[in-house]
């Protein structure tokens, strides 16, 4: 006879069972074909491909903003220069040089700026996307 829980008497027919559970065995482990976090540490020619795939796609993002924003801002004094009238004229009493560069220039750039930031996050999301799948 033994007690339970409650201090109750009980027979030990009446205690439960216990049963020993057992995990899976785990299966062989596959190789894996897509890179892992830590292949980019690796001092081999895998990891070195790895990095520069990364650089090279952050590198194009770059080029593709940085060629826009180049002729965003060359734009006007070029124009000045080769129209010399623009450099004198006022809209409305104000230098149009005032206006394009005091205000005209900052939300291109300000656009320039999300983009850029939006493309940067995409290649790296693609990138720990690779890296994280099994």
């Amino acid at each position: 006879m033994c007690c339970d829980r409650r201090g109750q008497v009980s027979t030990e027919d009446d205690a439960p069972r216990r049963e020993v559970v057992y995990a899976r065995r785990a299966a062989r482990r596959i190789a894996r074909s897509t890179p892992a976090a830590g292949d980019l540490y690796a001092r081999d020619e895998y990891g070195r491909a790895l990095l520069r795939a990364l650089t090279r796609a952050q590198l194009a993002t770059t080029l593709a903003v940085l060629g826009p924003t180049a002729v965003l801002l060359a734009a006007y004094p070029l124009l000045a220069t080769l129209i010399p009238g623009l450099a004198t004229a006022r809209i409305g009493g104000v230098p149009l040089a005032l206006m394009v560069l005091g205000g005209g220039i900052y939300p291109p750039l300000v656009a320039l700026g999300l983009w850029y930031v939006r493309r940067a996050e995409r290649v790296e999301r693609r990138f720990t996307d690779l890296l994280e799948r099994r």
